[in-house]
């Protein structure tokens, strides 16, 4: 009875591999989201640096025109977004981490099924990510390492849809 239970949690290969991929990319999105939500409280951001972004966005022609109105918020209440944007940043992060951990305990301790809510709270991080990165994109605020994290973002939102927590349990005996 006892070895029977046992051989019915031993990890499948996709659930291992699945584990393995979360912790990668939720570690490499925790530590950019993380560095740039301090760089910013580091550097003093605020409603400043939200106007310059907004007014410089108004003027060029490397702005889609949907970004307008979120340019006009932007300048409605510069205070709420120079606050806002270090700390979605720093959230977006601090979720990446946990889920990063989640991953490598349940590699740990062989136990790689996902269950539903942390599934839920990966695709909807991964979606947060890709649509932060998106704006920042479209307000022609593009640096270096955003394509890198929208394609990372990307690529956690395919392995959460490609494995559902069904496909992502154990091997029955």
């Amino acid at each position: 009875m006892i070895a029977s239970a046992a051989s019915r949690s031993r990890p499948t290969a996709a659930a291992i591999a699945t584990g393995l991929i979360t912790l990668v990319i939720g570690s490499a999105l925790g530590a950019l989201w993380c560095v740039e939500g301090v760089v910013k409280i580091r550097s003093g951001f605020g409603s400043a640096d939200i106007l310059l972004v907004a007014d410089g966005a108004s003027g060029n022609t490397r702005v889609p025109g949907w970004f307008a109105p979120l340019g006009a918020l932007m300048r409605g209440i510069p205070a709420v977004f120079g606050i806002g944007i270090p700390v979605l940043e720093l959230a977006l992060g601090a979720v990446f981490a946990v889920l990063a951990a989640g991953a490598l305990l349940a590699v740990l301790r062989r136990r790689p099924a996902k269950a539903r809510w942390t599934q839920r709270i990966a695709t909807i991080a991964a979606v947060v990510s890709g649509g932060t990165l998106a704006l920042y994109w479209a307000s022609d605020q593009l640096i270096a390492q955003y394509p890198a994290m929208l394609l990372l973002s990307l690529l956690l939102l395919a392995l959460e849809a490609l494995m559902p927590p069904a496909v992502i349990g154990t091997s029955g005996a």
